[in-house]
Order: C-alpha cells, then sequence, then structure tokens
C-alpha cells in the first residue's frame, strides 16, 4: 500500500463519497414512487348534493410515466414547462376532462360547468415529476325534494389507474340507497391502500338518491367505508440517477449500489428463480451455464428498458408503455412453456426408454469401478476406447438463451424511470451505466440461485445409490417449468382482458 499512495487516497475518497451518498439518499426530501405504478393515471370524484346544485370536486394524478408524456406536449419551447405553459394546459385538460363527466337528475342530462381548476408538479421518483389537475364542475338540480341522481366519469378509459367516486350531502339534504361511498380511501389521490395496491378502485359510476325531508322507510343510509391508507414509498433505485453532482466517486458508488438494489429486487417474488432452479437442477448444468443465463438476462432486460425508453419518448401518441407489458409477459410465459414442455417430452423420453438404448456397458479383460467425483471427467478410456457413464445432457445453449430472454424480457419499471430521468436531466450515459449495473446485479441473483442448485444436484449425485431415480428428478422439474410458464400466459391473459374491458 505504501508504494501506490494514490490507492490509499482513491480508496478514502471512495468511503467518503460513500457515505455522502448514502446520507443524500436517506435525507432528500421526499420524492416518493407512485404506489399504484409508474405507469398509472388515477382519478377521483367527489360529488356532493346541495339544495339547488351538484358539485363535483375533480382530480387527476399522473404517475411519473404519463407525466412525462405529457410534459413533453406541455413545454413547447424545450426550456421546461412555464407557468403559462402549464396554464395553457390546463385549460385545456379542463375542457377534455369535462367531457368525460356525465350527471343526469330524474333520468335527465344536467348540463356541468367547469369553475376552479389548478395544476401542480408534486415530486416523484428519479427527480421526475408527477402531474396533479384538479377542477370544479357544478350543476343545477331542478326543483323537487326528491331526486335520482346518476354520476358517470369515463375519463383516460383505456389507462390504468385507480378511479373513486365518494358522495356527500350539503345543509339540509340527506343521501340513501347510494352505490357510493361517504369518504375517501386516498385522501384524493395523495395516499392509497395498502391492502388495494394490486386490485385498485374501479369506480367509474355512482347511483344514488337525494331528499330535502327523511329517508324513506327500508332506504339505506349513505355508507362509510373501511381501509388505511399508506404513504408513498421511496424508490432508492430511481434516486440515484437524481444525485446533485456526478464525479467519479459518486458514479462508481451509485454503480455499486444499483448492483446491490438490482440483486435485492430479484429475491422478490417473480423473476424466474424457480424456472432457473427447475430447470438446472434436472439438467446435467456446469458453471458455464449458470454464467452464461445471468449474461443472458442482463443483456435483455438493459436492452428491453432502452427498447421501451424510446417508445415512450418517442411513440408515446400511438403506443401506451403500460400496454405493452401483458404482451411482453404473454412472450415470455409462451417461450417457458414451450422450453418446460420440449424438456418435458425428451426427458420422458430419456428416462422411459428400452433398456437397449441406456447408456449401459459392459468391459472385459478386467473389473473396475468408477468415482463420478466433480473434479474429473465422466469419460474414460478402457482397452483403447473413450465411453460415458452419463446420458448425454439436455443443458443446450439455445434452451439456456431462450430462458434467459424470457427472464429478462419485462424491463422493471424503476429502471425506465431511470432512463427517462436521465433524458431529462440529460444524464443519458450514467443513466445507462445505472440500468446495466441494476440488470447485472438483477442477473447475478439469478445466476447464485443457478449455481446453488447445480451445487445441489452435484451434493446429490455423492450419495450411493442416487444414480436410480436421479434422473427421474428432470421429469418433475420440466413439468414445474411447464406449469409455471402456463400460469404466466394465464396471467397475461387476464391482464389483457382488463385492459381490452377498459377500451
Amino acid at each position: 500500500m505504501s508504494s501506490h499512495p494514490w490507492i490509499a487516497a482513491f480508496c478514502r475518497s471512495f468511503a467518503v463519497w460513500f457515505v455522502v451518498l448514502a446520507a443524500w439518499l436517506g435525507c432528500t426530501p421526499i420524492a416518493s414512487a407512485h404506489p399504484l405504478g409508474n405507469f398509472t393515471i388515477n382519478h377521483f370524484s367527489h360529488v356532493t348534493v346541495d339544495r339547488t346544485h351538484v358539485t363535483v370536486q375533480y382530480v387527476v394524478d399522473m404517475a411519473e410515466i404519463p407525466a412525462f408524456q405529457a410534459l413533453q406536449t406541455i413545454d413547447t419551447d424545450g426550456n421546461g414547462a412555464s407557468a403559462a405553459e402549464l396554464n395553457t394546459y390546463l385549460e385545456q385538460a379542463i375542457a377534455r376532462y369535462q367531457t368525460g363527466l356525465r350527471l343526469t337528475i330524474d333520468d335527465r342530462t344536467v348540463p356541468l360547468h367547469a369553475g376552479a381548476r389548478k395544476v401542480t408538479l408534486p415530486p416523484g421518483a428519479g427527480g421526475l415529476p408527477t402531474l396533479r389537475v384538479e377542477g370544479e364542475f357544478s350543476g343545477a338540480v331542478p326543483l323537487g325534494a326528491t331526486h335520482r341522481l346518476r354520476f358517470e366519469e369515463t375519463n383516460d378509459r383505456p389507462r390504468l389507474g385507480w378511479r373513486e367516486i365518494v358522495v356527500t350531502a350539503g345543509a339540509g339534504v340527506q343521501i340513501f340507497n347510494s352505490s357510493a361511498y361517504s369518504n375517501s380511501l386516498t385522501n384524493e389521490l395523495r395516499a392509497y391502500p395498502q391492502d388495494l395496491l394490486t386490485m385498485p378502485l374501479q369506480e367509474s359510476i355512482a347511483d344514488l338518491s337525494s331528499t330535502q325531508g327523511e329517508i324513506p322507510a327500508g332506504a339505506t343510509p349513505l355508507q362509510t367505508r373501511q381501509g388505511q391508507v399508506t404513504s408513498r414509498a421511496r424508490d432508492p433505485f430511481a434516486d440515484l440517477i437524481a444525485v446533485p453532482q456526478i464525479t467519479l466517486p459518486i458514479a462508481l458508488v451509485s454503480l455499486v449500489v444499483a448492483a446491490g438494489l438490482g440483486s435485492v429486487h430479484a429475491l422478490s417474488p417473480g423473476h424466474g428463480k424457480a424456472i432457473v432452479g427447475a430447470y438446472l437442477i434436472g439438467a446435467q448444468a456446469t458453471v458455464r451455464h449458470a454464467a452464461f443465463l445471468g449474461l443472458t438476462v442482463t443483456i435483455t432486460h438493459t436492452i428491453g428498458v432502452f427498447v421501451l425508453g424510446l417508445l415512450t419518448l418517442l411513440a408515446s401518441r400511438y403506443v401506451l408503455p403500460e400496454r405493452l407489458f401483458p404482451y411482453l409477459s404473454l412472450v415470455s410465459g409462451g417461450m417457458i412453456s414451450l422450453l418446460g414442455l420440449r424438456l418435458l417430452i425428451y426427458r420422458f423420453l430419456t428416462v422411459f426408454a428400452p433398456a437397449t438404448r441406456q447408456q449401459s456397458h459392459s468391459h472385459h479383460h478386467h473389473s473396475h469401478s468408477h468415482d463420478h467425483s466433480d473434479d474429473h471427467s465422466l469419460e474414460h478410456c478402457h482397452d483403447g476406447h473413450w465411453h460415458s457413464h452419463e446420458p448425454p445432457s439436455t443443458v443446450t445453449w439455445k434452451s439456456l438463451l431462450a430462458l434467459g430472454i424470457s427472464g429478462g424480457l419485462l424491463p422493471c419499471p424503476s429502471a425506465l424511470i431511470v432512463f427517462l430521468s436521465a433524458v431529462s436531466l440529460h444524464r443519458v450515459g450514467f443513466g445507462l451505466l445505472l440500468v446495466f449495473a441494476f440488470s447485472l446485479g438483477l442477473a447475478g441473483t439469478l445466476t447464485c440461485v443457478g449455481l446453488l442448485f447445480i451445487h445441489a444436484r452435484r451434493s446429490i449425485e455423492q450419495f450411493r445409490g442416487s444414480s436410480q431415480w436421479l434422473p427421474a428428478l428432470s421429469i418433475p422439474s420440466a413439468a414445474v417449468i411447464t406449469g409455471l410458464g402456463a400460469v404466466l400466459c394465464y396471467q397475461a391473459l387476464l391482464a389483457l382482458g382488463g385492459l381490452i374491458g377498459t377500451i
């Protein structure tokens, strides 16, 4: 170390900048990732029924990616969205949203007139803002003590997101027989219930009755719903792109952190760990196979983020990014199912082949035995000829390539946020490096999972008599791969059905 003082200096600098980066990630103002996902456009309607009019407080909350796309249109001069540009957008948005709100009273359409409105840009993940539009609409209530009302909200129907309707009564009015509730679960789209994040509300119609007297006998009073909200979670990976200044130590530390976050992310449910394990434990796989699988996942995931990011930037008017994910999931599941089915057929035929096709053999001239340990080849030379005691390996580079592509085909939304933030902050090179490091960490975890299963198989092979039943293990492992691929396809088809139903 003394002969290279610059190494010690670099290490000290690296450690200092690591602490600085950690402190920045922990102490920066909360720039939270949208809890429902970075692709969503969420809608909230608060309908208040008074004696003479109905008021609708309407809120649209755009997550980072649709907000990014909208700001590209808002910023007409390319130097950031100014107050004037935001106000122009606000007027257009209110006019557009007004056409998607419909109020009927006693089966007659009541025109809604726009009132107060505002637009804000709350901070989101990775330095990207979200977009929040608030507007007030009102319509006149016809004469009469009792009315039947229907409110419909149909804006942004193709987009994914939360849709919530709340109904309250003004002074001197009571609500009954209402399909909507009196309270919001989201504090007007500022927080979301943890138990409903995977199944967001889809309330687009509210039917209710109002009276200026007593509720009729047998009618159901306005109900209050139960639920707990959760604060928006930080996205530490997306925060890496928004560091105040990029220096060499900061960049290196950020790449290490990104790789670590990718590794941790791969431990969450999904990401093909079970598929990788089932494939490798049922085959004569090696460390090279596991490494190749990890490299394929890394490259595929990085390219996927890059391509989806370009589509978001250049073709947002024609392609909605969130609508691509079910198709990508269907392709991934289809590849896995076909791979598993092929392996299932091959391994079944191999294990249950006639005895004449097995690898059994005998040798003349002398007796011998073999120790099939890990430190030498399975091939042996006797009397001038080579032979193997194992059946041909079922691991092929093509199948590994297909498995790796299927594992990296679905880009992580956080990685897409990093890429878009990099474009917005003019840090494209740094953003791509972060995405690559994240993908490398994700693939590293999958590779380690593969190595564990390879080691497990080799450990099992050491037990006496394992050669009699171990080959049969390849059949259920192939069945698991086929089944998991089928589950992915089923989930993708359900998602596609939901998307088609919103059109």
